[in-house]
């Protein structure tokens, strides 16, 4: 996949264009796929308790109770 800024396609979304929304599908179906790649390797490490902490500190989730869960 080329690479398309955020900005370019916030655009499509916004002018309801469905390319934007078939952009941002292939993206967090990559992102998805990755985690999960990553997910099997800390479990085959036996590290996945630290890859957990490590992907919350990454993505602002390791505050004390969190609103988002």
């Amino acid at each position: 996949m080329s690479n398309y800024s955020r900005a370019y396609i916030r655009h499509l979304i916004k002018a309801e264009e469905t390319f934007g929304i078939r952009l941002t599908t292939i993206h967090n179906l990559h992102f998805l796929l990755k985690l999960m790649e990553d997910i099997r390797q800390a479990i085959r490490e036996d590290r996945l308790l630290d890859f957990k902490e490590e992907f919350f500190e990454q993505y602002g989730l390791n505050v004390e109770n969190p609103k988002n869960f």
